[in-house]
């Protein structure tokens, strides 16, 4: 089978590592790829909008799409004239995170737990909702690259981040509209299942770190480092299911949409009860490059069924132990930073995985060329000898102006 995979970033690469152990893969493409990829598989010169005709000239038999915005714009729609299998959703299920309003009404169509919210069309009508009923979450609508989420800490910053969204449009159309939604408090979980429509499979549950800086301080960024799994008791996973994952999976039937990929669901646990924050319908980056390591099976087999609605019934197969995976960034990021910077020390590791994001090869060298260049994963029998693995690993690696956060995977306790 030859396989494309679409986007540049560690889950991409993660995703390229698992297929690239598949008995069914023939040859491997990526588009636009990162270094790391560049070792796995051909890397292909190309717009992204162009891949349904760069697809059907080459041969490409199944296509993994990894990030959301290639979903959103209708990747999947414009790959049907061609019969080429893609996993992800047409452009009507990839509204599930490309519209945060529409997210939220579906949410409250289906009875689907999640904070009260408002939705306002002005700066004018949100400034005048908020100085009423208090602060809220504020949310733009459309996608924003993890900048789109705001957690005000006063009145003035809400008026601030508004401005910004609504009236300097910082985010473009996508701040045009905004939900503004009841403040949760709780412990954040990523939940993510694989599903064809009809059958879903639960992966792994993973912790993410998003703030910058240890101790969850600094801005939001895409995410600084993930660890999986983290084990849930059975009875928050029944709520789990029943509340949130088939009440999902029912009101996009009913809504006509034939959903098959992923869908992300990050969740608050307020005591033992969850709630959605948000969907997203690709796999979380990093999470996914600390869930790949633990899976005993076939991606692509797995990835292909769900593609064409075979998936199975069954669960999938996980190795013994726990994963963690530390980002390795460019300092700045996420605000500015410099690119060009040559990685030393990767050839040092044997006892890691190391996935690409930020990276070029130039004449077999390694070079930063993002915000987060690196993932480090280090697997062990427990959380903290998995993260023990990557902090000594990553103490190998080196390019001019590297970070990172030093307290991933410390104190992280399972769900009761």
């Amino acid at each position: 089978m030859k396989v494309l995979i679409v986007g540049s970033g560690g889950r991409e690469d993660a995703i390229a590592y698992k297929v690239k152990q598949s008995r069914l893969l023939s040859k491997l493409y990526c588009i636009p790829g990162n270094g790391g990829m560049a070792k796995k598989g051909e890397i292909i010169e190309g717009k992204v909008e162009d891949v349904p005709e760069i697809a059907k000239d080459i041969g490409i038999d199944f296509i993994i799409v990894g990030p959301e915005a290639p979903l959103v714009s209708g990747i999947v729609d414009r790959c049907r004239p061609y019969n080429i299998p893609v996993f992800g959703p047409d452009a009507r299920g990839a509204q599930l995170e490309g519209s945060k309003v529409f997210a939220k009404n579906f949410m409250k169509k289906n009875n689907i737990p999640t904070a009260d919210f408002y939705v306002a069309s002005s700066y004018e009508e949100a400034v005048k909702y908020i100085e009423t009923y208090g602060l809220k979450a504020i949310k733009a609508d459309g996608l924003a690259g993890g900048k789109g989420v705001v957690i005000p800490q006063d009145l003035d910053s809400a008026r601030e981040a508004l401005y910004r969204f609504m009236v300097e449009k910082t985010l473009g159309r996508s701040g045009e509209r905004v939900v503004l939604e009841d403040i949760l408090v709780g412990r954040e979980i990523s939940c993510f299942i694989i599903t064809d429509g009809e059958n879903y499979i639960l992966l792994p549950s993973a912790q993410d770190y998003k703030r910058a800086f240890d101790g969850n301080k600094g801005p939001n960024t895409g995410g600084m480092g993930s660890v999986a799994p983290i084990f849930i008791s059975k009875e928050i996973e029944r709520k789990i299911r029943e509340r949130i994952i088939e009440r999902t999976l029912e009101g996009l039937k009913r809504e006509g949409i034939n959903y098959r990929g992923v869908i992300y669901f990050g969740l608050m646990l307020v005591n033992t009860d969850p709630y959605v924050l948000e969907y997203n319908v690709r796999l979380g980056d990093p999470e996914t490059q600390a869930i790949i390591p633990l899976i005993e099976d076939d991606l692509l087999e797995l990835f292909y069924e769900t593609a064409v609605s075979e998936l199975p019934k069954v669960g999938i197969m996980l190795k013994p132990g726990y994963s963690c995976c530390v980002v390795l960034a460019s300092a700045g990021y996420p605000g500015h930073y410099e690119t060009g910077k040559e990685i030393s020390g990767l050839e040092s590791i044997s006892d890691c995985i190391v996935f690409h994001a930020g990276t070029k090869l130039i004449d077999n060298r390694f070079y930063t060329s993002g915000g987060r260049v690196l993932n480090i994963v280090g697997i062990g029998e427990s959380i903290e000898i998995a993260r023990n693995n990557a902090y000594r690993c990553i103490s190998k690696v080196n390019f001019e102006n590297m970070f990172y956060r030093k307290d991933i995977g410390e104190g992280v306790r399972n769900i009761d």
